[in-house]
């Protein structure tokens, strides 16, 4: 009796032993397919890091390329993006994207034709404070968020991913915490093709044209340097903008906890800006001028519009846009004639559901800001064009801060204002615009709930 209870109970032991085995195997399994499979996604390699070309030589020849590149698809004298072409264009200016154009083939049967990975070019022509390390070739890890005391001068070239949806930014997603990013793409993200550095010179003559216009755009707090040219690029695309596109970025840490260091940095920015501007006017001959300013940009580009006035300096800018400007109420209304001496028209984009601006207004211990709409409405001043967009705002990391560049509606509008050879007023360039408090008494406009 005890000898089969023994054989009984080893049986039942080596059973569950068995058992176990063959559930931690199967564990094992599942966990080695995760692990192969997120190893084996997107097998494509990072993009190579873009080298500048040779100051006097090669950038004169590579620009001479992308301009006949250009004429060749676009006509002549143009140079900005092509909204609704879907074809692949090797970049001419230096590096050909990651991935290779398609071969024409004609399909046969079910076959279809491989779809092209870009969907267009934007060259972003850019001025930046930024403390700029190492030698003549540039690098985007050189461009820092340190502060300089002169602008470095070149351009970038901007790819637009085939997916690329209106209003976004696709950029590769980060995973589990940042241990694990997705490998940049060109049909999926947009990249920096080429990234090439030019004295004062160069800059100014590459963008020397007076029948052109040209769109500079001033970004906001937390906005890393590349970030910057993407948004931009973007605005551009999105708008169907066909004049030259150019970016000022200062030294935005790129964080989100970093907000006094950029603000304090927006404040030495002034007088990059302002340097930029007066260039872009007299040494350029540029005759349109468009300035979009974001964010905490918004505090640069004040600054710049103050020496301006000071100095009596006429900067040439036809039409000024403030995209949800981070700026005290008083400061702002303390600077109004500044602003519209400095424009033919502005525009200001202002919101209720900005939470990232009802952050800085606590944090300043503001009344309000310019662009943020309390109870009582927008902050007005006559003579500047004030849109409450707060009907149309789309969340943004949750914080509704780029509703500018991510609405459909509020892009067409900026669209109309950079397109247009003269300014329209907001209900003639966009009639679903409601006016407040009314028609024959319109002080600022609405997007209608």
């Amino acid at each position: 009796m005890v000898v089969s209870r023994l054989r009984a109970d080893t049986s039942n032991a080596l059973h569950w032993l068995s058992s176990f085995r063959q559930l931690r195997a199967a564990l094992i399994a599942v966990v080695c397919m995760f692990v192969a499979g997120c190893a084996h996604q997107a097998p494509v390699s990072r993009p190579s890091k873009p080298q500048a070309q040779n100051a006097h030589h090669n950038h004169g020849r590579a620009f001479r390329g992308y301009h006949h590149h250009a004429a060749r698809y676009y006509g002549p004298r143009y140079y900005g993006p092509r909204r609704h072409d879907y074809s692949y264009h090797r970049p001419t200016t230096g590096e050909a994207s990651e991935e290779a154009p398609p071969e024409k083939t004609t399909p046969t049967g079910a076959e279809a034709p491989n779809k092209p990975a870009i969907k267009g070019l934007v060259p972003v022509y850019f001025a930046t404070n930024r403390e700029v390390t190492g030698g003549p070739n540039l690098e985007l890890k050189q461009i820092t968020y340190d502060r300089s005391t002169t602008n470095t001068y070149g351009y970038v070239t901007v790819s637009i991913p085939i997916v690329h949806k209106m209003g976004e930014v696709e950029t590769p997603k980060t995973y589990l915490y940042g241990i694990w990013t997705e490998a940049e793409q060109d049909g999926k993200h947009f990249r920096i093709q080429t990234l090439s550095k030019l004295s004062r010179e160069e800059f100014a003559s590459a963008i020397a044209n007076p029948a052109d216009s040209l769109m500079l755009f001033v970004h906001g707090y937390n906005v890393p340097f590349s970030d910057a040219a993407f948004k931009a690029a973007q605005i551009a695309f999105d708008a169907n903008y066909k004049g030259r596109v150019m970016m000022y970025s200062w030294p935005s840490k790129g964080g989100m906890a970093d907000y006094d260091y950029d603000r304090e940095s927006a404040l030495h920015a002034t007088d990059g800006l302002f340097d930029l501007l007066k260039l872009i006017k007299t040494e350029a001959n540029v005759s349109r001028i468009i300035l979009i300013a974001h964010s905490l940009g918004s505090e640069v580009v004040l600054g710049a519009l103050q020496q301006a006035a000071l100095s009596q300096t006429a900067l040439g800018i036809t039409e000024l846009i403030f995209a949800a400007p981070d700026v005290d109420r008083d400061l702002y209304l303390e600077r109004a004639n500044q602003i519209k001496a400095a424009a033919g028209a502005v525009t200001v984009y202002a919101s209720s559901t900005d939470l990232a601006l009802l952050a800085s207004m606590k944090k300043a211990q503001s009344k309000s800001r310019m662009g943020y709409v309390t109870k009582s409405g927008p902050t007005l001043v006559s003579g500047i064009e004030t849109i409450d967009v707060s009907a149309v705002g789309s969340e943004m990391f949750a914080l509704n801060h780029s509703t500018y560049s991510t609405s459909r509606a509020v892009l067409d509008d900026i669209g109309r204002i950079i397109s247009s050879s003269s300014h329209l007023k907001p209900p003639q360039r966009t009639p679903t615009l409601r006016s407040m408090p009314n028609e024959l008494n319109a002080t600022y406009w609405m997007y209608p709930y």
